[in-house]
């Protein structure tokens, strides 16, 4: 890490923001943040809610969490039911969702789609195009080609598994990490502080209380440091971690309620895509026939599952 970082963290918390957007029948709010390769689009939908989107060019992804809104899901000529605890991949395509229920959903979006990047609250933080993230390189289309592909979570949780345990799944364009929910609180002598060299990290939470300490690098002008962020974020929330900032994510206060974390990469990570049955739908997804230059591009204090190899 021989360079500063070029912003700060973007930090939303819905409940002190008004939704960037508003369906037309009053029955969905969506909050929408952004960071240089993709935005988060959070909403809170009624029972009839439609959402729509036209002529999407690249895939994108709908996380519905446990206790979320079940979504009849209709695109590319297919349609399924999507209930909770689910992640699904949709296909370049036009499409909808009509809610089943009240609850809460996750969409994210590539910069291909234009029209929800404008949208976000800290749109004119990129402003200047994030040169500092690598390029964007789409990689090789799925086996079968593009289609919806739905994969419910629970199979994938251990209940009397690790307290940590990762749920990585990966798209052409972007990769998620959707670890199963927490119930006890991280000790603070199990940090795992790091930072990515030329891509950002956005971390949704949906449910308890999260500091994301972040520590940005110091130049040689004592006026330019940025003070360590140690503040507490209230759910539901969503914080990008702009390139090259040190951090780690812990949930705070008293063991017992449900806490959750969902990493979010775009474009796809290599370090974790190339590490053997780590990425759960690897099979469906080809990996590109080489990495831009093979260097590492994440460093510090990593836990076991992040280590590539």
């Amino acid at each position: 890490m021989s360079e500063l970082s070029r912003r700060q963290a973007s930090r939303s918390v819905f409940s002190e923001q008004e939704p960037q957007q508003v369906g037309k029948d009053g029955l969905s709010r969506t909050w929408i943040t952004r960071g240089g390769n993709m935005a988060v689009c959070v909403s809170e939908v009624e029972a009839g809610a439609v959402l729509t989107w036209q002529n999407n060019p690249e895939e994108h992804m709908l996380i519905i969490p446990p206790r979320g809104a079940a979504m009849e899901v209709e695109t590319g000529g297919e349609s399924i039911l999507a209930e909770p605890d689910s992640l699904t991949i949709l296909p370049p395509s036009s499409g909808r969702l009509i809610a089943r229920n009240a609850g809460r959903i996750a969409r994210i979006f590539s910069k291909a789609a234009t029209n929800v990047m404008a949208l976000a609250i800290n749109n004119d933080v990129y402003a200047d195009g994030a040169p500092e993230l690598a390029p964007v390189d789409l990689w090789p289309e799925p086996i079968g080609g593009f289609r919806i592909r739905h994969y419910p979570l629970a199979q994938y949780f251990d209940p009397e598994g690790d307290r940590i345990q990762p749920r990585c799944f990966r798209s052409t364009n972007m990769m998620v990490n959707l670890f199963g929910h927490f119930f006890t609180r991280r000790g603070t002598t199990e940090l795992s502080p790091h930072w990515h060299d030329d891509f950002e990290q956005a971390s949704l939470c949906l449910d308890g209380a999260w500091i994301h300490h972040i520590r940005y690098n110091w130049g040689a002008d004592l006026s330019a440091w940025i003070p360590d962020d140690h503040s507490v974020t209230p759910t539901p929330s969503v914080v990008v971690i702009p390139a090259r900032a040190i951090h780690t994510s812990r949930d705070v206060g008293a063991d017992g309620p449900e806490s959750s974390l969902y990493d979010i990469f775009c474009p796809p990570r290599m370090d974790f895509a190339s590490k053997p049955g780590f990425v759960l739908n690897e099979d469906d997804y080809p990996l590109p026939a080489q990495g831009r230059d093979g260097e590492p591009k994440t460093g510090g204090t990593l836990l076991s599952w992040q280590k590539s190899g």
